[in-house]
């Protein structure tokens, strides 16, 4: 009986091991689907903010592993401008890798990091972000970003890549997405720019489930 049982566990073990081995080799596995949805279609103006397109290179194409990206300078009626990246796959999950990596290997500096938390005038959940202070020339900028995974978001970059393989193996959505917008720091003027940021935040809020999916 004891033979039987010992036979009959180390079946069981060998059955999960091989599941598990299957599902994180699909995991990892370089996906080159063609996404269905196409982010460009995310509003060019969004309240008295209108956006310029801001050309990227083949280059950078290469680095994100996509095209599906959108890259923008808006501008409002007061001549205030933020400056929005959205990098989106329904089936590669690298391609929302954390940005201080483009920034490190551009030149870049970067003076300060931290992250913050930021009211939404359509949730009762405030957003979790990354706040980075960026330097390049004597020039300053702050910038915001954080990561969307189905319908969930986190700043935390190991958080979304666990997120994603989770909703791979319950058969969920795990679209991945990097979410950054920035401002320059314009004579000095840090307050004017994170205010800026935040403002414009809250109002593409409610376009990121609807674009972003």
């Amino acid at each position: 009986m004891n033979g039987k049982r010992n036979i009959y566990f180390v079946v069981v073990i060998s059955l999960l091991a091989i599941t598990g081995a299957v599902s994180w080799r699909l995991y990892f596995k370089d996906y080159r689907q063609q996404d269905t949805v196409d982010i460009n279609r995310f509003p060019a103006r969004i309240g008295e903010w209108t956006a310029t397109e801001m050309p990227l290179t083949d280059d950078v194409y290469d680095i994100l592993e996509t095209r599906n990206v959108v890259a923008r300078k808006y501008i409002n009626a007061d001549g205030r401008a933020v400056y929005l990246l959205l990098v989106y796959s329904q089936y590669n999950r690298k391609v929302s890798h954390p940005p201080e990596i483009c920034y490190t290997g551009s030149g870049i500096s970067i003076v300060e990091s931290g992250s913050v938390t930021i009211p939404l005038k359509d949730d009762r959940n405030p957003l979790a972000v990354n706040r980075l202070l960026l330097e390049l020339r004597g020039s300053q900028q702050y910038a915001y970003y954080w990561f969307k995974v189905g319908d969930s978001y986190t700043p935390n970059y190991w958080e979304q890549q666990f997120l994603i393989a989770t909703h791979m193996l319950k058969g969920r959505s795990h679209s991945s997405a990097l979410i950054r917008v920035s401002a320059d720091i314009v004579s000095g003027n840090k307050e004017t720019a994170l205010a800026n940021i935040q403002e414009f935040i809250n109002l593409i809020h409610p376009f990121l489930r609807e674009y972003l999916p």
